[in-house]
C-alpha cells in the first residue's frame, strides 16, 4: 500500500526546512523542481497525472501547514 505524499512527515518536514531558507523566486525554484520530480516519480509508478498532480498539491498544502505551524510554535 503506498502512503500519501502529503502523510510523509519526513518529507513534509524536510521540504518545509528547505523552503524556510529561501525567499522569493528562489523559493518558488526550489518547489517547482521538487514538485517536478515527485510528479516525475509518481507517473514512472503508473499514477495517473490527474492523480499525481493531486497527490503534489495535497503536499503542498501540508508543507504550508507545517511552516504555518512552526510560525505560530516560535512566536507563542
Amino acid at each position: 500500500m503506498r502512503i500519501p505524499l502529503h502523510r510523509r512527515r519526513t518529507l513534509v518536514e524536510s521540504i518545509a526546512q528547505a523552503l524556510e531558507t529561501k525567499n522569493g523566486e528562489a523559493a518558488s525554484a526550489f518547489w517547482r523542481c521538487a514538485a517536478k520530480k515527485m510528479l516525475i516519480q509518481l507517473s514512472d509508478v503508473g499514477i495517473a497525472p490527474e492523480f499525481a498532480a493531486q497527490e503534489v498539491g495535497s503536499l503542498l498544502h501540508a508543507v504550508l501547514d507545517d511552516m504555518a505551524n512552526r510560525t505560530v510554535m516560535h512566536i507563542a
